[in-house]
C-alpha cells in the first residue's frame, strides 16, 4: 500500500508540475525549481530499485524452492498459497522497477502524454518510453524575414529566442519589449506574451495584440511620467466607446507593471451624483448634482425629463462615447464629453492617466460645466440648464466656488482683428503689440487712483507711458453716496502738464437706471476744464471681499446701466467705455447690447485668448513704473483715442 501512495503522490505532483506552466515567469521559477528536486528524489531511487532487483532474484529462489527444494513435501494447498503469494510480489517489483526507468529517462519539460521512441532499447530489452515533446505553433513563419524589413526609428527590430520560443524583439539599446511569436498548442493562458528587458531583468506578461498585422503598431509607445520612463500597452477600445479596454503602463525605473481593465469605474468615482427634487413658485423640478473633488455643479431638469431617464435606466451619466487619449512626451492625456440619456451635455472632463502602485490612477483632473452665460442671475440659484448639443467655441470662466463653466461664444458678435501672438510679452512692465511687418503699432498706457499715492508725472512720462486713465471717483458700496477721488486734480493736472494724454474711470455702485445717469453727470461736472480726449470709461463690477450694493444684479439690470451711463457720456461729446475682466465680460453684462461701446479688458496674462473686439488691454495689477512708488495697473491701447 505504501508503495502505490508513493505512485499516486509522484503523478500528482507530476500532475501539479504541468500545470505550473502556466502561470507567470516567477511561479515558472518557483516550478523548475519543484522539478530539479523532484528529479533528484527520483535519483535517489535508483538505488531502491537496485535492491528490487535484488528482491526479484529472492523471489525466484522462493519459487525454485517451494518447487524442488525440501517444502516440496509440504502439503498441496500450502505450495500453492505460497506460490501465488510470491508470483504477486514478483509483479508488484517488476511495475515498481519499469515506473522508476520511466521516470528516470523522462525530460523535466515533457508532457504526460507518453509516445514510444524508436530505435532506443533499455539494459533490459524493454523500449524506452518519454512524453512527447509538446507541439509548437507560430503566428507567421516568416517573423525573422518581417524584423529584417521593419523601420522602426530608434528601435532595432529583431526575431529572438527567450526559452526556446521566438518572439519579435524591438530594442533602443536600453530596454527591449518582445512579442511572442511561437507558442505551445496546449498553453492557452500564455499563448499572446510580452517582456520587458532591462539590465539583465526581465518582465512577462500576457497581453493582446496581433503579429500578423502591421508590425509597426507594436513599436513601444514610450512617455515620461513624473520623473520615470514609461512604456504604455494599450487594448483596443470596445465598440461604442473610446475607453481602452485595458491599459498597462510598465515604469521602466521602478521596473514594475500598473494596469487597469476597468477605467470607466476610474472615471465615475471622479464624481457623486445626486437627484433632488426641489420646488419652484411655478412648479416642481429635479437637480443633478454633480460634485467633484473641487467643486458643485448643479443642473436643472424638469420632473417629465427625469422620469423618462429613470424608466429607460439612463439617468447615470456616461462619457465613454466622446473619449479620447493622447500618449506625448510627458505623460498620457485624456479628455471626454460627459452626457445624460445621450440627450444632455453636462461639461467636458480632462486629465491625465499615472501610475499608482500597481495600478493605474487619475491625475490633474478637471471638469468644466457648459453654463448659460446667466448662469450667475440671482433668480437662478446657480443651477445650469443642460445643453443638447456641444457649441462650435466656448471660453472658460472661473466662478466663485471653483466652478469651471463653459460660456458658448456669440459669433454675432465683432470679433478681435488683433493676432495675440503678434504680442510681445518679453518685458513684463512693457507689453509691445507689433503688427505684421514688426512694427510697434500699440500705445502704453497706465491706469492709477488715490492708492499710487503721489505720482511723479515727469518721470513717469520720461519712462515711455504715453496715456493714463484716471480714476475721477466712486459710489459707496454702502450708502451709495458720490466720491471724488482724492488725488483725481492732481493727477490729472500732472498727467496733462507732462503730455501724457488722458481719459477717466468711474467706480460704479449703480442700482438702477436712474443712478447710472446720475454718476455719468458726476463725472461730466468734474471733468469740466480738462482736455480729456481717451475714453471715459464705466467700471461695473462684483466686489468679491464685501456684500457691496450692486453685487446681485441680474445680467439685464447690469446691462440696463450700463447703456444709461454711456448713453449720457457719449451725449456730451466724450468717447464711453467699459471696463471688465473675462468673467464680467461674458458674464456680467450682455455684450450683444453693447457692441457700439467700446471695451477695456483685463486679463492678467502672456496668453490672450479673449475673443471678442476691445481697445484697451490691461495686463497687469502690479506693474512697475519710474516715478510711481509701489504696483501700478499697466495697459497698453490699439488705437489713439485722441485722434477719434
Amino acid at each position: 500500500m505504501d508503495e502505490n501512495n508513493n505512485l499516486e503522490d509522484l503523478q500528482k505532483a507530476y500532475e501539479a508540475d504541468r500545470q505550473r506552466k502556466a502561470s507567470k515567469e516567477e511561479e515558472l521559477k518557483d516550478a523548475k525549481q519543484y522539478l530539479e528536486l523532484l528529479l533528484k528524489e527520483v535519483e535517489g531511487k535508483e538505488e531502491e530499485a537496485a535492491s528490487l532487483r535484488e528482491s526479484l532474484a529472492e523471489s525466484k529462489e522462493k519459487i525454485d524452492q517451494l518447487t524442488s527444494g525440501p517444502k516440496a513435501k509440504q502439503s498441496r494447498l500450502t505450495r500453492r498459497v505460497l506460490l501465488v503469494v510470491a508470483l504477486i510480489e514478483l509483479l508488484c517489483i517488476i511495475g515498481l522497477l519499469a515506473y522508476f526507468v520511466f521516470i528516470k529517462e523522462s525530460p523535466s519539460s515533457s508532457e504526460p502524454d507518453e509516445t514510444v521512441v524508436t530505435g532506443q532499447v533499455g539494459e533490459d530489452g524493454q523500449s524506452l518510453v518519454s512524453p512527447a515533446a509538446p507541439e509548437k505553433k507560430k503566428y507567421r513563419e516568416d517573423l525573422e524575414t518581417l524584423a529584417s524589413t521593419v523601420i522602426a526609428g530608434n528601435y532595432k527590430c529583431t526575431c529572438e529566442l527567450r526559452d526556446g520560443l521566438e518572439y519579435l524583439v524591438f530594442s533602443d539599446g536600453q530596454i527591449s519589449v518582445g512579442y511572442k511569436n511561437e507558442y505551445y498548442s496546449d498553453d492557452v493562458a500564455l499563448r499572446n506574451c510580452v517582456f520587458v528587458e532591462k539590465n539583465g531583468r526581465r518582465y512577462l506578461f500576457p497581453a493582446v495584440y496581433d503579429l500578423t498585422g502591421d508590425p509597426l503598431k507594436l513599436i513601444p509607445q514610450t512617455t515620461k511620467i513624473g520623473e520615470s520612463k514609461c512604456l504604455v500597452f494599450d487594448g483596443a477600445p470596445p465598440k461604442g466607446s473610446g475607453i481602452p479596454s485595458m491599459l498597462r503602463i510598465f515604469d521602466c525605473d521602478g521596473f514594475k507593471l500598473c494596469e487597469n481593465e476597468h477605467l470607466e469605474k476610474l472615471l465615475l468615482g471622479l464624481f457623486d451624483f445626486e437627484y433632488t427634487e426641489e420646488q419652484s413658485e411655478d412648479n416642481a423640478y429635479v437637480v443633478l448634482s454633480a460634485q467633484t473633488s473641487k467643486a458643485l455643479y448643479r443642473y436643472k431638469l424638469d420632473s417629465a425629463q427625469y422620469d423618462e431617464m429613470v424608466y429607460f435606466e439612463r439617468h447615470i451619466p456616461d462619457m465613454y462615447a466622446d473619449f479620447t487619449y493622447e500618449i506625448g512626451e510627458n505623460g498620457i492625456r485624456w479628455s471626454t464629453v460627459v452626457r445624460l440619456y445621450d440627450k444632455y451635455v453636462l461639461g467636458t472632463l480632462e486629465g491625465a492617466f499615472v501610475p499608482a502602485g500597481n495600478d493605474i490612477g487619475i491625475s490633474d483632473a478637471k471638469f468644466a460645466a457648459f453654463a448659460q452665460k446667466e448662469f450667475g442671475d440671482p433668480d437662478n440659484d446657480c443651477l445650469i440648464i443642460p445643453r443638447t448639443d456641444i457649441p462650435e467655441r466656448y471660453y472658460t470662466i472661473y466662478w466663485d466656488n471653483s466652478e469651471r463653466l463653459l460660456i458658448e461664444i456669440d459669433e454675432s458678435l465683432k470679433m478681435s482683428p488683433y493676432n495675440f501672438d503678434n504680442l510681445n510679452t518679453d518685458d513684463p512692465n512693457n507689453f509691445v503689440y507689433l503688427d505684421e511687418g514688426g512694427n510697434e503699432v500699440s500705445i502704453r498706457g497706465i491706469d492709477v487712483s488715490k492708492f499710487q499715492d503721489k505720482i511723479d508725472w515727469k518721470k513717469v512720462a520720461a519712462a515711455g507711458v504715453k496715456f493714463a486713465i484716471i480714476r475721477l471717483g466712486f459710489r459707496g458700496m454702502n450708502e451709495g453716496s458720490l466720491e471724488l477721488d482724492n488725488f483725481y486734480k492732481t493727477n490729472i493736472s500732472g498727467a496733462l502738464a507732462n503730455g501724457i494724454k488722458v481719459g477717466v474711470y468711474f467706480f460704479s455702485q449703480a442700482v438702477s437706471t436712474e443712478e447710472a445717469v446720475e454718476e455719468a453727470e458726476f463725472v461730466l461736472k468734474n471733468i469740466k476744464g480738462y482736455d480729456v480726449t481717451y475714453p471715459v470709461v464705466f467700471d461695473t463690477e462684483k466686489v468679491t471681499t464685501y456684500d457691496a450694493r450692486a453685487n446681485n444684479l441680474s445680467m439685464a439690470e447690469r446691462t440696463d446701466i450700463c447703456l444709461a451711463f454711456c448713453d449720457r457720456i457719449r451725449e456730451a461729446g466724450y468717447t464711453p467705455m467699459i471696463y471688465a475682466n473675462t468673467r464680467y465680460m461674458f458674464m456680467g453684462i450682455d455684450l450683444s447690447r453693447l457692441e457700439e461701446v467700446e471695451k477695456w479688458f483685463a486679463v492678467y496674462s502672456k496668453d490672450i485668448k479673449f475673443p471678442y473686439e476691445f481697445g484697451i488691454l490691461q495686463y497687469s495689477e502690479s506693474g512697475h513704473v519710474d516715478g510711481i512708488a509701489g504696483n501700478v495697473d499697466l495697459d497698453i491701447a490699439f488705437k489713439d483715442y485722441s485722434q477719434k
